[in-house]
């Protein structure tokens, strides 16, 4: 585990893609920065303080500043990957400290060579650490599969950094902090507690950036790699519906939203743009759903530029 602080100013120092024809080994070293590796293609083992991590396609590892890793294995030829090198924070060069400590304690305990009260205490502050919502506290080996926009960032946070832009350091900072919230979002949902949802809002945005189609719960599913009854258990959890009824309802507001705005829009033309079959479909989905006809609602909309 490390600690990785939030919404802080950050110093890049190395970015780039790799491809290794032949093979390579990941180098012996301890660096002053940490290392975020990410695999876009093949295997890789790499050890960190003793410890192996197996990584595979869109697998992201996180080597600790300060922490000694090495290779004793080559990667597979054709392996390609990327990573960027960043500097820590003061916050985080204490907080991964009195971490890697305190996990050298726990070993040290199980041989019986320090006192229990001491570890104890120490292992408390961590965990109080921990519960800052400043600091993601990230596991070193996460699977990055389901959650495609840490691979986009990280493509992004490269190119910024060979870019020119005048902006480049706000820009890595900006990319760095956006990989940050994706991963806080990505581990938050392997344990189930707050911001478990990213998956839905994934497919939210799907919905929203496609408003002329309906998509089936299969297919939507096998975009998330999960089955349509896990996808509609989700939405039942969170929105007490089904994936479709919630696509429907949806779909429906933004028809309200758009024949609200634009008076002089067919039905026709709301049926097309929003994915409905025709506008009798559209019409009989609407009524019942806010109980009045569609056209009752054209031009409603208050001084303040909101719907009745």
């Amino acid at each position: 585990m490390l600690f990785l602080e939030k919404m802080s100013p950050r110093t890049i120092t190395s970015a780039n893609y790799i491809t290794s024809v032949n093979g390579m080994l990941h180098p012996t070293r301890m660096m002053s920065e940490h290392d975020f590796l990410y695999i876009l293609d093949g295997t890789w083992e790499v050890i960190e303080e003793g410890i192996p991590y197996e990584l595979q396609t869109d697998d992201l590892l996180i080597l600790c500043a300060g922490r000694h890793h090495t290779g004793v294995r080559l990667c597979n030829p054709g392996n390609r990957h990327m990573y960027f090198h960043v500097l820590p924070t003061e916050a985080e060069r204490c907080g991964n400290k009195q971490q890697g400590l305190s996990e050298r304690k726990e070993s040290c305990m199980e041989h019986g060579k320090e006192n229990t009260q001491k570890i104890c205490m120490d292992k408390m502050e961590a965990a109080e650490g921990s519960e800052d919502p400043r600091f993601l506290r990230s596991h070193t080996l996460i699977h990055c599969r389901k959650e495609p926009k840490i691979r986009q960032y990280f493509h992004e946070l490269i190119s910024a950094y060979w870019g020119g832009d005048a902006q480049r350091e706000d820009r890595l900072t900006l990319l760095f902090n956006l990989i940050l919230c994706e991963l806080s979002s990505l581990q938050a949902e392997m344990v189930g507690g707050p911001g478990s949802n990213s998956m839905l809002e994934q497919v939210r945005q799907k919905i929203y950036s496609n408003p002329q189609v309906f998509f089936s719960a299969p297919e939507m599913a096998a975009e998330f790699y999960i089955c349509p009854r896990t996808l509609n258990n989700r939405f039942r959890d969170s929105c007490n519906q089904t994936f479709s009824a919630y696509q429907m309802d949806l779909k429906l507001e933004m028809v309200r939203e758009f024949l609200a705005h634009q008076p002089d829009a067919k039905l026709h033309e709301a049926a097309v743009n929003f994915g409905f079959y025709d506008e009798f479909h559209l019409s009989k989905a609407f009524k019942k759903k806010y109980g009045y006809p569609p056209s009752k609602l054209r031009g409603s909309i208050d001084k303040k530029g909101t719907l009745d």
